[in-house]
């Protein structure tokens, strides 16, 4: 949805999502200039908006970026306080076709003189912002019709809009009217405790919420839904039927001349639920269509033959469990609601360089994937890569995958180091690391504070190690674990993608 934004917020997203994924405090220009291709000047111009646009996010006077050393050199300063997501938002808000794009959703102006007036622009830049975004809209299947509606693929439409305004407005009043807003209220109070206490997954649903009640307000209603997710209402089970009953008052009296349109409405809420995985993810097999559970199946099918081929072995009952109650809201999102902005902040170097075993078991994942999917790698790669490696860490059981690497902690009358070494060393649960006080012909590395060996690498350490003396013997960790993973005959890493 980049569209949305201009051609300036868009180059600061670049320099910001390149700052933010490249893990250092200090940056040579003339290395930016290589790195994004930009002059020098291109650079520092954007560098001084950036802060002016961060300091108004954040309602500070706080330097975030200083620039040195003659205009060579700048230097980060709590950088990690400001998202991507966060600042294309904020870009968002001020963006003449964002605004446009809520005028139309909202349905509370109908010509372009009113939105020329509202948004202190011309009838003209009205006229030719509307239709660049017909342009673009008409590729998500939605239109902008001639009395100001959006209208089209209503699926679409609000999957679109909620993630628009979540993105927008996520940490904002939302931009709904009053009455709406009200409404919006009475959930919050009344039913969204029933469903979930996270603050996060409430916050959404408000947002949800107030997309569904505008579009329904305003008469615009999903129909009959070619492509069920789930199976008919009658034969849903009890909870489900309950949830139903809970949401019905919320939205009865604007289908009352309708039944078909209130039961296709309130499965809508019930699927979106099903997508944010909101109650026991355990028994959403059991509300699908068969059509729905052979899709899914298919690509949790793909994680275990990624697991089987990749690992050599099969994955357990236990990680079959975890597997679907990690992955089911993931995989329903995918095929019922994709994202519209399939470029997400994907740090994939550097979370490759930290994980390189679980990174490239979710780069073979999305890769078979993308055998049963409607979207390539390159697509699912932007969609699917941060939440299906942070499912891998938590998946796959690295006691039982991965080679053990064997380090000794043994200093002379330091009894609270070594204890705090051990503590620290235990604490990367991502490496198959055992720790033992005896140096043997099996130590891999050894911690110490005098040399125990030539031949093994070790650390001498006097005091609680710095940030980069801990990166160096992580790194360490992983090069071994790489080195022994891989000269398994087995086992292989595609390094290529």
């Amino acid at each position: 949805m980049n569209w949305l934004l201009s051609k300036k917020d868009e180059e600061r997203l670049i320099l910001h999502r390149y700052l933010m994924t490249h893990h250092s405090r200090t940056f040579l220009i003339k290395d930016l200039m290589v790195a994004i291709n930009w002059s020098r000047y291109r650079i520092l111009q954007a560098v001084q908006q950036l802060n002016i646009d961060y300091q108004s996010m954040t309602q500070s006077k706080q330097t975030f970026i200083t620039v040195s050393d003659a205009n060579r050199t700048i230097t980060l300063t709590n950088l990690q306080l400001i998202s991507t997501a966060s600042l294309k938002g904020f870009y968002l808000r001020q963006s003449l076709r964002f605004e446009l794009l809520l005028d139309v959703f909202l349905e509370d102006i109908h010509s372009n003189e009113a939105i020329a007036f509202r948004h202190s622009s011309s009838t003209t830049v009205v006229r030719m912002t509307k239709e660049a975004m017909r342009s673009e809209l008409k590729r998500q299947k939605i239109n902008i019709s001639e009395n100001y509606q959006l209208i089209g693929d209503e699926q679409q439409i609000r999957t679109v809009m909620i993630e628009l305004i979540y993105l927008a407005y996520a940490d904002q009043p939302l931009p709904f009217p009053d009455a709406t807003n009200r409404a919006i209220e009475q959930v919050q109070q009344n039913l969204m405790p029933l469903l979930t206490k996270r603050l996060t997954i409430q916050r959404i649903l408000s947002i949800v919420f107030g997309v569904w009640y505008t579009r329904v307000q305003n008469g615009h209603y999903l129909g009959k839904v070619k492509d069920a997710l789930l199976r008919p209402t009658k034969d849903l089970q009890d909870s489900v039927q309950e949830l139903l009953a809970q949401m019905t008052p919320y939205l009865e009296r604007y289908a009352t001349d309708d039944s078909q349109n209130l039961d296709n409405e309130l499965r809508y809420g019930v699927v979106v639920c099903y997508a944010l995985g909101i109650g026991d993810t355990s028994d959403y097999f059991e509300n699908l269509t068969a059509k729905s559970k052979r899709r899914i199946t298919d690509l949790f099918d793909q994680v275990g033959l990624s697991y089987r081929l990749f690992f050599n072995q099969e994955m357990s009952e236990e990680q079959h469990a975890t597997m679907t109650k990690l992955l089911i809201p993931l995989f329903i999102r995918l095929s019922y609601f994709p994202p519209q902005d399939d470029n997400l902040p994907t740090d994939v170097a550097f979370q490759t360089d930290t994980y390189p075993i679980h990174a490239a078991f979710t780069k073979s994942v999305i890769q078979n994937l993308a055998q049963v999917s409607r979207y390539d790698v390159t697509h699912l790669m932007g969609m699917m890569f941060n939440p299906l490696l942070n499912a891998a860490v938590k998946l796959i059981s690295v006691k039982d995958v991965l080679p053990v690497i064997t380090i000794t902690i043994d200093l002379i009358d330091m009894p609270a180091l070594e204890e705090y070494l051990m503590q620290m060393v235990q604490q990367w649960h991502s490496l198959n690391v055992h720790v033992t006080n005896e140096f043997t012909d099996k130590t891999d590395i050894y911690l110490s504070n005098v040399i125990l060996s030539q031949k093994v690498p070790g650390f001498a350490w006097h005091t609680i190690p710095e940030w980069s003396e801990r990166l160096a013997l992580r790194q360490l960790i992983i090069d071994l674990t790489l080195d022994r993973f891989e000269n398994n005959e087995l086992l292989r890493i595609n390094h290529d993608f």
